[in-house]
């Protein structure tokens, strides 16, 4: 039997992760040529394979978004290419992601109108 709560649940996690990812990658290609800016990165995968392995579920995880330190100091680390790929690559997954809850949720409308 599949557990539509958590199912549900895990979809709205990822669904808030994604937005969090192109916020921040839209963020980093605005900032592209200020000097000394160091881009933000999301983390949430990592942190979900951390919680699974301790018993918990994607509804205990919270995204992160913090500070990527690499490259020089004072010196600007967006590439333009990686950015543009990892919001293509959430474009995706958002798709994906909100298909499946379409689906779900029209599953449920059928369920009670019948139709």
């Amino acid at each position: 039997m599949i557990d539509f709560d958590r199912d549900i649940s895990f979809q709205r996690r990822m669904l808030d992760v994604l937005d969090a990812r192109s916020k921040a990658g839209l963020h980093n290609l605005a900032n592209q040529d200020v000097a000394g800016f160091k881009r933000y990165v999301v983390r949430f995968e990592d942190l979900l394979k951390q919680a699974e392995a301790g018993g918990s579920g994607a509804e205990d995880v919270e995204p992160v978004t913090e500070r990527d330190q690499s490259g020089r100091p004072g010196a600007n680390n967006v590439v333009v290419m990686e950015e543009l790929a990892m919001l293509g690559k959430t474009s995706l997954l958002h798709d994906m992601m909100t298909r499946r809850v379409g689906s779900y949720f029209a599953t449920l409308n059928k369920a009670v109108v019948g139709r």
